[in-house]
């Protein structure tokens, strides 16, 4: 795992595939136990799926917290998504409900073929969210061995990565965009 961003209140950074954002039932260390390892505090505020790639953000003090929740729940933070699937999906916004609760994901296809190369931005964030829904849609994930049938034998890896998040900062209130670049073996699709 790379640190993309640093201050004294958050860490940004880019999790590889198959690292876990936190330790499982395996009892296998993750982003949260790493730096939980290193520093005096760390919050977790949202997960990224162990096969997916990309950005993670955490706390590194209590005065984050408060209004790093609010702005997951209000779903203020902007968090953008490479995804190649099966087909040709177009553009628009999945609207499925997942777990009785409301989940919106919204998509626009980059590059069409066969597979394709979507960019996802969630409005939500339910378990799963854009793999769910792009299996419901008739467009699986490219590599998922969970949801995408087929699709998941097409690539060695869950092809997904997170590479945008867009925050206004929860201490200093700037805004705060950072990125991530997309994996060689995902760039290669």
């Amino acid at each position: 795992m790379r640190e993309v961003y640093r201050d004294r209140w958050l860490v940004v950074v880019d999790k590889p595939s198959g690292l876990p954002t936190q330790a499982g039932r395996d009892g296998r260390p993750g982003v949260f136990e790493r730096l939980r390892a290193q520093e005096a505090y760390v919050g977790l505020h949202h997960r990224l799926d162990t096969p997916a790639s990309g950005l993670v953000l955490l706390s590194l003090d209590r005065a984050a917290n408060q209004n790093l929740s609010k702005a997951f729940k209000q779903h203020t933070i902007e968090r953008t998504y490479t995804v190649w699937v099966l087909g040709r999906p177009g553009e628009g916004s999945w609207r499925e409900d997942l777990d009785g609760k409301v989940a919106i994901t919204h998509f626009e296809t980059v590059t069409p073929g066969r597979i394709s190369r979507l960019t996802v931005r969630l409005e939500t964030g339910r378990t799963h969210q854009i793999r769910r829904h792009a299996q419901g849609a008739g467009h699986p994930v490219i590599g998922d061995r969970r949801h995408g049938g087929a699709a998941g034998t097409l690539h060695p890896r869950l092809a997904l990565h997170a590479w945008r998040l867009r925050l206004k900062h929860p201490v200093t209130g700037d805004d705060l965009l950072v990125e991530a670049p997309i994996p060689s073996e995902l760039d290669r699709l």
